[in-house]
Parts: C-alpha cells; structure tokens; sequence
C-alpha cells in the first residue's frame, strides 16, 4: 500500500453482513450491503489481495468461525517468511443483544469471538462491530430499546496490536438510513476510507483518521433525532512505530473531484443501487472509486443539485456545477416506530420520479362470447409505455412499525400505445392499435411498486375477412402493475388489465354502434428510468 504498507505487509479481511437476528427481531434493510461496499472498499483501497477477503453475507455462525480458521491458516502461511507482517481485519454488521453477534437464528458470543481472533496469530488486529437495532425509517438494530448496544469485545484484552471500533456507545442504539442505503457508522466509515477523512491530504487514510471522521460525522448526522445522538467507540491498543494505514489513495483506478462550494454532496453507483461516498463541504472533495456510472447529488444553500457521471480505468474526472441539474428541495418526516419517534430531514431529496419508458410482450382474451363479427380467442400483444410524471403523495410504515421499510405513495400519469393481432390459418386475421391516457396510484417499497388505476382511450381494429375492413374502438381500462428494480433504472415489469370496448357491431345489415365487449390481458416486460 504504498510508503506504509510494504510488500513485506499482508492483509486479510472477514467482513460478516447478515439482515436476519433472532425470532423477535425485524429484517434489517442494509447490513448485508454494508457488507459488499466494505469488501469492496478493502479490496480496491486497503491492500487486500481478492483471494484474502472471505465475504460472508446471510451466512450462519459456523460459516463464522471457519472464516476465522481460514484466515488463521492463510496467516501462518504469509508467516513462513520471517519479513512478512500480517494484518487481520474483521468487520461486522448486524443485529446484536449486546452479547454476541445475531446471524439468524444463531448466535456467536462475544467472548468467543474475541478468543478465535485472538488466536489468528495476526500481528494486527482491527475488529469493527456495528450491531443496531430495527427501528422507524432509520432502522435500530440489536436487541430491546432499553438495553441498546452494549459491546464487551476489549473488556478484557491485554495484548498488544489490537483495536476494536464500534459503532455506539453502551447506551445508545445504532441508526440505518433509508437515504444513503446503510448504516450511518459504515456509511461514513467508507466515505472515509474512499478519501474524505484525509485530513493530512497525504492520500493515506489512517486508522486514527477514519475513526475521527467516522464519529463526527456519525455523531453530526444523529444529533437532531429524538433518539438521540450515536456516538461511536473504540479501544486501541497498538504499539511499535508509525500508523496503521486503512487505504491508500496514492494508485486509485479512477477519481471523481467534485466541484468546490458544495455543503453536502452523495454519489450512488448506478449499477449496484449504492450510495458509496458522502461528504460534507468541510471533507475533501476528491475521492478514489471503481470505474462505472455514477449519479451525483449535491446541496448548496438549500438548493440540490443532480447529475451523472461515467468513469473509466485510470481515469481522473473534474465535475464543474454547470454539469449538474437544479432539483426540487422537500422535507421527508419519519412516522412513529414503535417507542421510539424518528424524524430527519432529507435535504434535497426529489419528490418527482423520473421518467419512465417500457416495452412489454403479452396475450389479450376475449372473455365474453360475443364480439364484432364474431372474432374471439387470443391476440398478441405488444405494448409501449410510457410514465410521463410521478408525484410522491407521501410515506407511512406498514403495520404501525416499520418492519418491512417505509412505503412511498405516488400519482403516476400513463401513457400506452397498444398493438395485438390474432393469426388463425383456419379463420381470419385481426389486428388492433390503442392509444391510451391514465393516472394510477402506486405503493412503492424498497425495489417494489404497485400500482393499480384507469386508463382510457381509442384506436381502430382491422379485420381480413369478406375484404379489409376497419372499424373505430373506444376503450376503458382498469389496470394493474407491479414492478421491480433489477439494477439502476432498468425494472422488470408485470401488468394486467381489463379493457371494456366499446365497437361497431353489426346485426341484419344494421349497425349498432359502440357495443360493448371485454377483454382479458396480461403483459410482462422491461421499463428504463431516466
């Protein structure tokens, strides 16, 4: 890791992520991808080799302790060589009663934790717990609301090379946040790591660099919430010369320099659905990322910025404001979760989606046994959509206490051209186009939504028997949708609905107009968000 970590240094990571704790506790949202960020993180900046990283996310106690003897061995082996060092790193997050670490329905105390790396044979250990509880839109992870989290990793370690780094203090819960997708603690932690706690400027980021930031910032952060303010903790215990350096941003494989001026500013990997830095304006505005494509939000004097960006290996890329697109300021409030009240203000977040655009495939079904010339059986369909406007009405948790996350309500304006056509080689070939306008009301949660509305509009069906013919429809439609995200703004899309035509129909050489017939319909498909 350049000048401080020699190639005589050896690194190895555990980093342990599970949303599951016990019976009575709550799925936690964002453990198990603080997890990946944190592998991630360690692997791009801290000097740990892909092979030496042992990422266990969902997994089982067991799974556990033989990551550690793993480790134990990779250790012993790197030791053969009387020059190397070795470092051992262990992260985790997750639920936790304050005893021992919840993974599932099992648990693996503390104190036996603290015996199995202690005996890695590790020169330097860094160990960095963050067990919360579950909680109202900014979840608590851990135990009961009165216990908290109360760590007793160093309570009786007296060896040398060792540092312990928690995420709260013995009274206090642990806090997730619905809008960095994390917890506080981590989230800052890897801000950090990726280069806003370079306090020297020196493109190392030290051990006692990353703790200070990580608990300003932590503790800035949870000031304002009635449960109260988190402050994290540590126990360092590391003798011999110089620092322990976490990251090292002197050979990045790309760079992202935001603009200056700004007073908070959050980027999110597209790709994975990631926020993996925040800053504050007083942090360096320069940070080390993976090659991908970014999307950017900045705030400044009450004002929120937006933007993307794609960066390429090896590449350094200079954001300047004018790149970056004004957006509408709200104020997003927690409701009540259970005996605790949570309220947060999100600076700037955006109370319209983006604009969205989908292509589906299907079937469509007559269900009644009359139709214009006696057509019946199924069509295909091809449909285009496209969702020009969504308004967020509001949030609530579901159940009174937010175990399955906050619930968005949003006004969805639709628009849909719609083409099916029946081939029968006994009968007759029909075919149809529809242009639609509706509204629907959608409930979205984490990568969900459902929507349920009306659409209406016209359009004309063709048939080829006795000559061309073409006939003029109208058509009314209660609809129904359910999608969710697969990565970035691409969703996978589900949709049905029940269309009510009203069509020229034609008995004894008279012409009854706008009879009505319905239709049964399904669609599945994409939608891409921009």
């Amino acid at each position: 890791m350049g000048v401080a970590a020699s190639a005589e240094t050896r690194r190895v990571a555990i980093v342990v992520g599970n949303n599951a704790g016990g019976p009575s506790m709550p799925p936690l949202r964002f453990a198990e991808s603080d997890a990946g960020k944190m592998a991630r993180v360690l692997v791009e900046l801290g000097d740990v080799n892909p092979d030496d990283i042992l990422l266990l996310q969902g997994r089982k106690a067991g799974d556990v302790e033989r990551a550690i003897a793993d480790a134990r061995d990779r250790i012993a082996m790197f030791k053969r060589s009387p020059d190397v060092r070795t470092v051992l790193v262990f992260f985790f997050s997750g639920h936790s009663d304050g005893e021992a670490m919840e993974l599932g329905a099992e648990k693996l105390p503390y104190h036996r934790l603290k015996a199995l790396l202690a005996g890695s044979g590790a020169d330097v250990r860094v160990s960095i717990v963050d067990a919360c509880k579950s909680g109202a839109g900014l979840r608590e992870k851990g135990g009961k609301p009165a216990e908290a989290f109360v760590i007793k990793l160093a309570d009786t370690l007296q060896q040398t090379g060792e540092a312990f780094i928690t995420s709260s203090a013995a009274d206090e819960a642990a806090l997730e946040s619905n809008e960095v997708m994390g917890s506080y603690f981590t989230h800052n932690l890897i801000s950090g790591l990726r280069g806003a706690a370079d306090a020297s400027g020196d493109k190392l980021v030290t051990l006692a660099e990353a703790y200070k930031y990580a608990y300003d910032r932590t503790v800035s952060a949870t000031a304002s919430l009635t449960a109260g303010a988190q402050h994290p903790s540590y126990d360092f215990k590391l003798s011999g010369q110089g620092e322990l350096v976490l990251s090292s941003l002197l050979k990045p494989s790309s760079v992202l320099v935001l603009p200056d001026g700004a007073d908070r500013s959050l980027v999110t990997d597209v790709l994975r659905d990631q926020v993996v830095v925040e800053a504050p304006g007083s942090a360096a505005q320069e940070f080390a990322i993976a090659p991908g494509e970014y999307a950017l939000r900045l705030f400044k004097n009450g004002q929120g910025y937006a933007g993307r960006v794609k960066l390429s290996e090896g590449q350094k890329r200079t954001i300047a404001w004018g790149e970056l697109t004004p957006v509408t300021s709200a104020v997003v409030v927690a409701a009540k979760g259970g005996g605790i009240e949570v309220s947060q203000r999100m600076d700037a977040k955006e109370d319209s989606a983006p604009i969205g655009l989908s292509l589906a495939l299907g079937l469509t079904g007559r269900v009644t046994e009359w139709a214009p010339n006696d057509s019946s059986g199924l069509k295909y369909q091809l449909r285009l959509g496209l969702d020009p406007l969504s308004s967020t009405f509001g949030s609530f948790n579901l159940f009174g206490r937010p175990r399955l996350g906050r619930v968005r309500v949003l006004g969805e304006l639709t628009l849909h051209a719609l083409g099916e056509a029946t081939a029968e080689a006994a009968r007759r070939n029909e075919y149809g186009l529809q242009l639609r306008v509706g509204y629907r009301v959608a409930l979205e949660w984490w990568r969900l939504r459902l929507g349920l509305g009306v659409e209406a509009g016209g359009g004309f069906v063709t048939t080829s028997d006795a000559g061309l013919r073409a006939a003029g429809v109208v058509v009314a439609a209660p609809r129904a949708q359910l999608r969710g995200r697969v990565a970035g703004p691409v969703w996978l899309l589900v949709e049905a609905d029940f269309p009510i035509v009203g069509a020229p129909f034609s008995t004894d050489g008279q012409t009854v107009f706008l009879r009505p017939y319905a239709f049964a319909a399904a669609s599945a498909g994409l939608l891409v968000t921009f």
